[in-house]
């Protein structure tokens, strides 16, 4: 039987090299094959060290660790925008996208904080603030996760707001923007909408979950009153047009939230609880 290492190591070549990296963010996690992890980072841009050849292409640098319960970190460090010189091997191309035929298998890591003009330049423009400044307020691009974040006055609410960029780590949002707008425009009406809609699907799930509770002489949970105990949290709005709403729920499903989607054309898809 092969072993999880052997058969990682099969979707790579052989030829062991040198590049330069800079990193997108910092790992946050790792898949779980077996008795190992693999986690992985992405990268925004590399230099092949053979060549000097550079490429702002972006690709996934990934490695094997033992799953052990004493662990601490994901085996190697990696910081958001950091430029690391390494030893890989790239993946064997398949029928994938170029991202992911743009993978590499990391040997070992070299040096931190190494240096190089043209990385160091990309580095400078991915770390510059970059803000949407209008009517509803500031929005901050957060690159790591290629949205603008901001706080919306939702009829008396505050609520945290997130939109996609137009573009993969691009630097505006006049899609996603477009859409908060004209859902802000008519607030009172769209908040009423949804709610009504939330309600009607979930109103009879809500009194089963009051009735599994310990909870003594609760009071049944009618439509009105659902649509009542709904508070606005989050909004985050698609570059294709869709948005995601996010309601506390007011304890009717032990402290989830309320999830209602949206399509490009403004009509509500569904609504769950979720988290």
């Amino acid at each position: 039987m092969m072993s999880v290492q052997t058969n990682f190591e099969k979707d790579f070549e052989t030829e062991e090299y040198e590049m330069l990296i800079l990193v997108r963010s910092s790992c946050k996690g790792a898949a779980n094959i077996e008795d190992m992890l693999k986690p992985f980072v992405d990268f925004l841009a590399s230099i092949d060290l053979r060549t000097g050849q550079f490429s702002h292409e972006k690709g996934r640098l990934e490695w094997l660790i033992k799953n052990d319960n004493n662990r601490q970190g994901w085996g190697y460090e990696f910081k958001q925008l950091g430029i690391y010189r390494i030893t890989v091997r790239k993946c064997i191309p398949q029928d994938q996208t170029p991202y992911m035929n743009n993978r590499y298998m990391l040997i070992n890591m070299l040096e931190e904080n190494a240096s190089n003009k043209k990385l160091e330049a990309l580095k400078a423009y991915y770390a510059k603030p970059v803000s949407i400044e209008n009517e509803l307020g500031s929005f901050a691009l957060d690159r790591e996760f290629s949205w603008f974040e901001g706080i919306v006055n939702w009829n008396g609410v505050e609520a945290n707001v997130y939109l996609e960029t137009d573009e993969e780590d691009g630097d505006t949002a006049k899609q996603a923007m477009k859409v908060l707008k004209r859902v802000v425009d008519n607030i009172v009406e769209n908040d009423a909408r949804y709610r009504e809609y939330a309600a009607e699907e979930l109103t009879e799930l809500a009194n089963d979950w009051m009735e599994a509770s310990d909870e003594i002489d609760t009071e049944e949970i009618t439509k009105e009153i659902f649509m009542k105990r709904m508070e606005m949290s989050e909004i985050m709005v698609s570059s294709n047009g869709s948005l995601s709403l996010f309601y506390n729920d007011d304890d009717m499903f032990w402290g989830h939230v309320i999830e209602i989607d949206v399509d490009s054309s403004g009509e509500i898809i569904n609504a769950h609880i979720a988290g």
